[in-house]
Protein backbone atom coordinates (compact mmCIF):
# COMPACT_ATOMS: atom_id res chain seq x y z
CA UNK A 1 0.00 0.00 0.00
CA UNK A 2 2.93 2.34 0.60
CA UNK A 3 4.32 2.02 -2.92
CA UNK A 4 1.22 1.53 -5.04
CA UNK A 5 -2.51 0.90 -4.78
CA UNK A 6 -3.79 -2.53 -5.68
CA UNK A 7 -7.04 -2.35 -7.61
CA UNK A 8 -9.79 -4.63 -6.37
CA UNK A 9 -12.12 -6.12 -8.96
CA UNK A 10 -15.76 -5.09 -8.79
CA UNK A 11 -17.61 -8.27 -9.66
CA UNK A 12 -20.72 -8.03 -11.81
CA UNK A 13 -21.29 -11.77 -12.20
CA UNK A 14 -19.21 -14.94 -12.26
CA UNK A 15 -17.97 -14.16 -15.78
CA UNK A 16 -17.45 -10.38 -15.71
CA UNK A 17 -15.79 -7.84 -13.41
CA UNK A 18 -14.08 -4.48 -13.79
CA UNK A 19 -11.47 -2.27 -12.14
CA UNK A 20 -9.72 0.98 -12.89
CA UNK A 21 -8.38 4.28 -11.63
CA UNK A 22 -8.56 8.07 -11.88
CA UNK A 23 -5.24 9.94 -11.85
CA UNK A 24 -5.04 13.73 -11.40
CA UNK A 25 -2.17 16.07 -10.55
CA UNK A 26 -0.86 19.59 -10.05
CA UNK A 27 2.68 20.37 -11.27
CA UNK A 28 4.92 23.43 -11.18
CA UNK A 29 8.04 23.63 -13.39
CA UNK A 30 10.94 26.08 -13.36
CA UNK A 31 13.20 25.74 -16.41
CA UNK A 32 16.55 27.46 -16.95
CA UNK A 33 17.91 27.23 -20.53
CA UNK A 34 21.33 28.88 -20.89
CA UNK A 35 20.31 31.56 -18.41
CA UNK A 36 16.80 32.09 -19.79
CA UNK A 37 14.23 31.18 -17.15
CA UNK A 38 10.64 30.07 -17.60
CA UNK A 39 7.96 28.61 -15.34
CA UNK A 40 4.76 26.69 -15.90
CA UNK A 41 1.82 25.38 -13.86
CA UNK A 42 -0.53 22.57 -14.88
CA UNK A 43 -3.54 20.99 -13.19
CA UNK A 44 -5.97 18.42 -14.52
CA UNK A 45 -6.97 14.82 -15.07
CA UNK A 46 -3.93 12.96 -16.38
CA UNK A 47 -5.50 9.56 -16.99
CA UNK A 48 -8.71 7.62 -16.46
CA UNK A 49 -8.89 3.89 -17.12
CA UNK A 50 -11.55 1.18 -16.84
CA UNK A 51 -10.48 -2.45 -17.30
CA UNK A 52 -13.11 -5.06 -18.15
CA UNK A 53 -12.15 -8.59 -17.06
CA UNK A 54 -13.79 -11.71 -18.49
CA UNK A 55 -13.36 -15.17 -16.98
CA UNK A 56 -14.61 -18.35 -18.67
CA UNK A 57 -12.40 -20.90 -16.96
CA UNK A 58 -9.44 -21.70 -19.20
CA UNK A 59 -10.29 -18.72 -21.40
CA UNK A 60 -9.90 -15.22 -19.98
CA UNK A 61 -9.97 -11.80 -21.64
CA UNK A 62 -9.31 -8.18 -20.79
CA UNK A 63 -10.27 -4.87 -22.42
CA UNK A 64 -8.74 -1.62 -21.09
CA UNK A 65 -10.43 1.65 -22.06
CA UNK A 66 -8.28 4.73 -21.42
CA UNK A 67 -8.50 8.51 -21.46
CA UNK A 68 -5.12 10.27 -21.27
CA UNK A 69 -3.93 13.87 -21.38
CA UNK A 70 -0.94 13.96 -23.74
CA UNK A 71 -0.07 17.60 -23.08
CA UNK A 72 0.69 19.54 -26.26
CA UNK A 73 -0.56 16.59 -28.35
CA UNK A 74 -4.04 16.92 -26.85
CA UNK A 75 -6.32 14.38 -25.21
CA UNK A 76 -6.48 10.78 -26.31
CA UNK A 77 -9.16 8.12 -25.79
CA UNK A 78 -8.27 4.61 -26.91
CA UNK A 79 -8.37 0.89 -26.29
CA UNK A 80 -5.06 0.47 -24.47
CA UNK A 81 -5.24 -3.32 -24.22
CA UNK A 82 -7.59 -5.95 -25.63
CA UNK A 83 -6.51 -9.57 -25.48
CA UNK A 84 -7.69 -13.14 -24.97
CA UNK A 85 -5.66 -15.74 -23.06
CA UNK A 86 -5.93 -19.54 -23.04
CA UNK A 87 -4.57 -21.43 -20.03
CA UNK A 88 -2.36 -24.26 -21.30
CA UNK A 89 -1.76 -25.62 -17.80
CA UNK A 90 1.42 -25.94 -15.74
CA UNK A 91 1.79 -22.16 -15.53
CA UNK A 92 1.80 -21.53 -19.28
CA UNK A 93 -0.64 -19.53 -21.40
CA UNK A 94 -1.19 -18.37 -24.96
CA UNK A 95 -2.34 -14.76 -25.45
CA UNK A 96 -3.56 -12.98 -28.59
CA UNK A 97 -4.52 -9.34 -29.10
CA UNK A 98 -3.05 -6.03 -27.92
CA UNK A 99 -1.04 -6.22 -24.70
CA UNK A 100 1.77 -4.42 -22.87
CA UNK A 101 5.46 -5.13 -23.30
CA UNK A 102 7.25 -7.52 -20.97
CA UNK A 103 10.31 -5.23 -20.80
CA UNK A 104 11.16 -2.60 -18.20
CA UNK A 105 11.47 -2.24 -14.45
CA UNK A 106 8.93 0.57 -14.06
CA UNK A 107 5.21 -0.09 -14.35
CA UNK A 108 3.37 1.34 -17.35
CA UNK A 109 0.46 2.58 -15.24
CA UNK A 110 0.51 5.14 -12.37
CA UNK A 111 -0.99 2.53 -10.01
CA UNK A 112 2.31 0.60 -10.13
CA UNK A 113 4.78 3.47 -9.83
CA UNK A 114 6.64 4.44 -6.67
CA UNK A 115 6.59 8.11 -7.69
CA UNK A 116 4.66 10.56 -9.88
CA UNK A 117 6.97 10.79 -12.90
CA UNK A 118 8.66 8.07 -14.89
CA UNK A 119 12.44 7.74 -15.00
CA UNK A 120 12.98 8.65 -18.65
CA UNK A 121 10.04 11.01 -19.34
CA UNK A 122 9.72 11.42 -23.13
CA UNK A 123 13.07 9.71 -23.75
CA UNK A 124 11.89 6.19 -22.98
CA UNK A 125 12.80 3.97 -25.94
CA UNK A 126 11.53 0.73 -24.40
CA UNK A 127 8.48 -0.91 -26.05
CA UNK A 128 5.12 -0.11 -24.49
CA UNK A 129 2.26 -1.97 -26.24
CA UNK A 130 2.00 -4.22 -29.30
CA UNK A 131 -0.46 -6.42 -31.15
CA UNK A 132 0.33 -10.06 -31.72
CA UNK A 133 0.54 -13.50 -30.15
CA UNK A 134 2.44 -14.26 -26.94
CA UNK A 135 3.44 -17.44 -25.14
CA UNK A 136 4.27 -17.24 -21.43
CA UNK A 137 5.41 -19.99 -19.12
CA UNK A 138 6.76 -20.68 -15.65
CA UNK A 139 9.04 -23.33 -14.20
CA UNK A 140 9.65 -23.09 -10.47
CA UNK A 141 11.30 -19.67 -9.94
CA UNK A 142 11.80 -18.97 -13.64
CA UNK A 143 9.16 -17.19 -15.73
CA UNK A 144 9.53 -16.39 -19.42
CA UNK A 145 7.68 -15.14 -22.47
CA UNK A 146 8.01 -14.93 -26.24
CA UNK A 147 5.91 -12.59 -28.38
CA UNK A 148 5.48 -12.13 -32.15
CA UNK A 149 4.00 -8.68 -32.81
CA UNK A 150 3.11 -6.21 -35.54
CA UNK A 151 5.56 -3.67 -34.05
CA UNK A 152 7.24 -2.75 -30.79
CA UNK A 153 8.25 0.88 -31.10
CA UNK A 154 5.18 2.55 -32.63
CA UNK A 155 7.13 3.92 -35.60
CA UNK A 156 4.38 3.68 -38.20
CA UNK A 157 0.91 2.37 -38.88
CA UNK A 158 1.98 -0.73 -40.79
CA UNK A 159 0.87 -4.13 -39.65
CA UNK A 160 2.31 -7.61 -39.61
CA UNK A 161 2.71 -9.05 -43.13
CA UNK A 162 1.84 -5.87 -45.04
CA UNK A 163 1.28 -2.18 -44.84
CA UNK A 164 -1.71 0.14 -45.02
CA UNK A 165 -3.57 0.89 -48.26
CA UNK A 166 -2.39 -2.30 -49.92
CA UNK A 167 1.32 -1.43 -49.85
CA UNK A 168 3.90 -4.17 -49.58
CA UNK A 169 5.83 -2.53 -46.75
CA UNK A 170 5.10 -3.98 -43.34
CA UNK A 171 6.64 -4.55 -39.95
CA UNK A 172 7.16 -7.42 -37.60
CA UNK A 173 8.64 -7.54 -34.13
CA UNK A 174 9.88 -10.26 -31.81
CA UNK A 175 10.09 -9.75 -28.06
CA UNK A 176 11.44 -12.15 -25.43
CA UNK A 177 11.92 -11.84 -21.67
CA UNK A 178 12.76 -14.01 -18.67
CA UNK A 179 12.78 -13.44 -14.88
CA UNK A 180 14.42 -15.50 -12.16
CA UNK A 181 13.56 -15.20 -8.46
CA UNK A 182 16.40 -16.11 -6.09
CA UNK A 183 15.67 -15.40 -2.46
CA UNK A 184 14.89 -11.69 -2.10
CA UNK A 185 16.27 -10.82 -5.54
CA UNK A 186 14.50 -10.91 -8.92
CA UNK A 187 16.68 -10.86 -12.05
CA UNK A 188 15.09 -9.93 -15.39
CA UNK A 189 16.52 -9.90 -18.90
CA UNK A 190 14.84 -9.31 -22.24
CA UNK A 191 14.92 -7.69 -25.63
CA UNK A 192 12.93 -6.76 -28.71
CA UNK A 193 13.75 -6.53 -32.43
CA UNK A 194 11.64 -4.79 -35.07
CA UNK A 195 12.08 -4.97 -38.84
CA UNK A 196 10.44 -2.22 -40.89
CA UNK A 197 11.23 -3.59 -44.37
CA UNK A 198 12.77 -0.83 -46.51
CA UNK A 199 12.62 1.74 -43.71
CA UNK A 200 15.20 0.11 -41.42
CA UNK A 201 15.10 -1.75 -38.12
CA UNK A 202 15.34 -1.22 -34.38
CA UNK A 203 16.36 -3.33 -31.41
CA UNK A 204 16.57 -2.87 -27.65
CA UNK A 205 17.94 -4.85 -24.73
CA UNK A 206 16.75 -4.48 -21.14
CA UNK A 207 18.10 -5.86 -17.88
CA UNK A 208 17.00 -5.06 -14.36
CA UNK A 209 17.26 -6.41 -10.85
CA UNK A 210 15.00 -5.83 -7.82
CA UNK A 211 15.80 -6.57 -4.18
CA UNK A 212 13.00 -6.67 -1.60
CA UNK A 213 13.44 -7.21 2.11
CA UNK A 214 11.14 -5.96 4.83
CA UNK A 215 10.47 -2.26 4.34
CA UNK A 216 13.11 -1.87 1.63
CA UNK A 217 12.79 -2.19 -2.15
CA UNK A 218 15.92 -1.54 -4.22
CA UNK A 219 16.11 -1.61 -8.02
CA UNK A 220 18.50 -1.00 -10.89
CA UNK A 221 18.02 -1.06 -14.65
CA UNK A 222 20.09 -0.65 -17.83
CA UNK A 223 18.80 -0.30 -21.39
CA UNK A 224 20.64 -0.27 -24.71
CA UNK A 225 19.34 -0.04 -28.27
CA UNK A 226 19.99 0.99 -31.86
CA UNK A 227 17.67 2.35 -34.54
CA UNK A 228 18.72 2.00 -38.18
CA UNK A 229 16.83 4.23 -40.64
CA UNK A 230 17.29 3.89 -44.39
CA UNK A 231 19.11 6.90 -45.81
CA UNK A 232 20.00 8.36 -42.40
CA UNK A 233 22.56 7.89 -39.65
CA UNK A 234 22.01 5.19 -37.05
CA UNK A 235 20.82 6.26 -33.60
CA UNK A 236 22.36 4.57 -30.56
CA UNK A 237 20.59 4.90 -27.22
CA UNK A 238 21.35 3.98 -23.62
CA UNK A 239 19.48 4.66 -20.38
CA UNK A 240 19.26 3.38 -16.84
CA UNK A 241 18.18 3.99 -13.27
CA UNK A 242 18.83 3.14 -9.66
CA UNK A 243 16.11 3.54 -7.04
CA UNK A 244 15.38 2.87 -3.39
CA UNK A 245 12.00 2.76 -1.67
CA UNK A 246 11.52 2.63 2.09
CA UNK A 247 8.09 2.03 3.66
CA UNK A 248 8.31 3.58 7.12
CA UNK A 249 4.79 2.46 8.08
CA UNK A 250 1.86 0.54 6.58
CA UNK A 251 0.59 3.55 4.64
CA UNK A 252 3.64 5.67 3.78
CA UNK A 253 6.91 5.38 1.91
CA UNK A 254 9.69 7.51 0.46
CA UNK A 255 11.48 6.88 -2.83
CA UNK A 256 14.77 8.19 -4.20
CA UNK A 257 15.72 7.62 -7.84
CA UNK A 258 18.51 8.64 -10.21
CA UNK A 259 18.03 8.06 -13.94
CA UNK A 260 19.96 8.94 -17.08
CA UNK A 261 19.74 8.70 -20.86
CA UNK A 262 21.94 9.26 -23.90
CA UNK A 263 21.08 9.37 -27.60
CA UNK A 264 23.79 9.52 -30.27
CA UNK A 265 23.07 10.15 -33.96
CA UNK A 266 26.20 10.63 -36.03
CA UNK A 267 28.26 13.34 -34.31
CA UNK A 268 25.29 14.61 -32.28
CA UNK A 269 24.70 13.50 -28.71
CA UNK A 270 21.77 14.33 -26.40
CA UNK A 271 22.12 13.53 -22.71
CA UNK A 272 20.02 13.91 -19.59
CA UNK A 273 20.39 13.19 -15.89
CA UNK A 274 17.39 13.19 -13.55
CA UNK A 275 17.14 13.17 -9.74
CA UNK A 276 13.79 12.30 -8.13
CA UNK A 277 12.56 12.29 -4.53
CA UNK A 278 8.96 11.22 -3.84
CA UNK A 279 6.62 10.51 -0.92
CA UNK A 280 3.65 8.16 -1.20
CA UNK A 281 0.81 8.21 1.34
CA UNK A 282 -2.13 5.79 1.12
CA UNK A 283 -5.03 7.68 2.69
CA UNK A 284 -7.27 4.63 2.30
CA UNK A 285 -7.05 1.37 0.35
CA UNK A 286 -8.40 3.22 -2.68
CA UNK A 287 -6.89 6.70 -2.38
CA UNK A 288 -3.25 7.80 -2.44
CA UNK A 289 -1.47 11.15 -2.44
CA UNK A 290 1.96 11.25 -4.06
CA UNK A 291 4.26 14.27 -3.77
CA UNK A 292 7.46 14.61 -5.77
CA UNK A 293 10.39 16.92 -6.44
CA UNK A 294 12.65 16.23 -9.41
CA UNK A 295 15.57 17.93 -11.15
CA UNK A 296 16.41 17.10 -14.75
CA UNK A 297 19.61 18.30 -16.45
CA UNK A 298 19.68 18.21 -20.28
CA UNK A 299 22.48 18.87 -22.75
CA UNK A 300 22.28 18.68 -26.56
CA UNK A 301 24.74 19.07 -29.47
CA UNK A 302 23.94 22.77 -29.95
CA UNK A 303 25.56 23.47 -26.56
CA UNK A 304 22.11 24.15 -25.13
CA UNK A 305 21.98 23.24 -21.46
CA UNK A 306 18.75 23.26 -19.48
CA UNK A 307 17.81 22.48 -15.90
CA UNK A 308 14.17 21.70 -15.09
CA UNK A 309 13.00 21.69 -11.48
CA UNK A 310 9.55 20.13 -11.04
CA UNK A 311 7.26 19.88 -8.04
CA UNK A 312 4.13 17.72 -8.24
CA UNK A 313 1.18 16.62 -6.14
CA UNK A 314 -0.76 13.63 -7.47
CA UNK A 315 -4.09 12.22 -6.32
CA UNK A 316 -4.70 8.62 -7.37
CA UNK A 317 -8.08 6.92 -6.85
CA UNK A 318 -8.50 3.24 -7.66
CA UNK A 319 -11.57 1.02 -7.80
Amino acid sequence: AASSLATAEIKINEFLSFEGFVDMSYTHKDKDTNGTKDSDNTFGIDQVEIDWLFNFGKVTAQVDLEYEDNGAQGNNTEVEQAFVSYDLGNGSALTAGRYESMLGLEAKEPTGLYQFSTAYDGNNFLPQYGQGVKYTGQSNDLSYGLSLQDESFDNDGNRLGGGNNGTSDGTYSVEAAASLVSGNITYSLGGAYEDRDDDGSQWVGNGHVVYQSGAWTLGAEYNIGTEETTGASDTDRTSGLVMANYAYNDASSVTARVSFGEEETGANTDEFLKYTLAHNYAVTDNLAIITEVSLREDENPSSVESDTLTGAVEVLFTF
